[in-house]
């Protein structure tokens, strides 16, 4: 963390990046505008593919799709039963609830007419089935754990599914982290290598995420500045991840990035670090639009992990969480082209 805060006994890395050399002033817009800029090319154009792809092979994701909608019609359904035995709790369900019908309203949009009745290509959806939810607090450790498995099945779809189909995939399992607010075990395993415009994306907003998290650190103290530092060194493992994949030259670090928070307080820490991570979400979106299953499995991974952490920080702050249900998601994907009916 920057100086003003004293180290610890130990000796450890200093957060900020070197200030050595004079300072070359980048705004966070035009870092994270790369990826908005190339929005058509990191995220529509792999929707595309996914479509074209599907069309020359309408069936190919028939069992990653069923799965997904069956899936987000028992957490629709475990949702609903917590309400009925909890309706004290409906306040902090309703919004939930709302966002995962609007995920199974879109998934069945991709659902090829006629499919639903070729049982032995996986085309059958099955009945939504609700997991047994107890009164009081317990309620709530079970929806946890519904979101958490979710998220997890998103993140493994993602990698079968098709490119334009494994964005939507990655958008709804990052939603999902979010609602339960951590993400278990470690990223995947990623062997392949790319030079693809989406990885760079991802990389610039890393740096961007590195870089502020050395600022905000020096406003906290205690636990939070321990959880900051080890999200810190989070982003600084991610950032080498993606290094280590490119084929090409890794788009520098600014040593200096434009913050949208000023921080002057714990509260305004915490809310330029939910910001930071809510940054990188539609970043590890586009990713997920790539070829190699791996890297899709690890974009997804990525989307998850900064939406927890965003949820996570907004909880320290006391700001109330997002309403979009597909965050990092450009609008244009959740319309997918129709395909025919047979």
């Amino acid at each position: 963390m920057p100086e003003a805060v004293s180290r610890p006994p130990e000796p450890v890395p200093h957060p900020c990046e070197s200030m050595s050399h004079p300072p070359e002033f980048v705004s966070r817009r035009a870092v994270l505008g790369r990826g908005a800029a190339l929005g058509a090319g990191v995220l529509a154009l792999p929707w595309l593919a996914g479509c074209a792809a599907e069309a020359a092979a309408p069936h190919a994701d028939l069992p990653t799709l069923v799965g997904a909608i069956a899936s987000e019609q028992n957490l629709i359904a475990t949702y609903e039963a917590a309400r009925s035995v909890n309706a004290s709790l409906a306040g902090r369900l309703d919004p939930v609830l709302a966002h995962h019908r609007e995920h199974l309203a879109v998934l069945k949009r991709h659902y090829v007419p006629g499919s639903g009745d070729r049982a032995d290509e996986g085309g059958a959806i099955p009945p939504p089935t609700a997991s047994p939810v107890p009164r009081g607090s317990g309620a709530l450790v079970v929806l946890r754990e519904a979101e958490e498995r979710a998220a997890e099945q998103r993140r493994a779809e993602a990698a079968k599914a098709a490119p334009g189909l494994a964005q939507l995939l990655a958008s709804i399992g990052a939603c999902e982290a979010g609602h339960a607010m951590r993400v278990k075990g470690q990223a995947p395993a990623v062997r392949s290598k790319s030079g693809a415009e989406a990885v760079q994306t991802a990389l610039a907003a890393e740096h961007a995420a590195v870089y502020g998290y050395g600022v905000l650190g020096a406003r906290l103290q205690g636990p939070l500045r321990q959880m900051a530092k080890a999200v810190w060194n989070a982003h600084r493992a991610q950032r080498d991840a993606l290094i280590s994949l490119l084929t090409g030259t890794p788009v520098a670090a600014a040593a200096v990035y434009e913050l949208p928070v000023k921080v002057t307080s714990a509260r305004s820490a915490a809310q330029l670090a939910a910001v930071l991570e809510d940054d990188l979400v539609p970043a590890y979106v586009g990713l997920a639009g790539v070829s190699a299953p791996d890297l899709r499995a690890f974009a997804a991974d990525g989307a998850q992990r900064a939406m927890a952490r965003s949820a996570a920080w907004r909880t320290k702050a006391g700001v109330a969480a997002p309403r979009n249900a597909f965050p990092g998601l450009p609008s244009t994907a959740l319309s997918p082209r129709s395909e025919a009916g047979e």
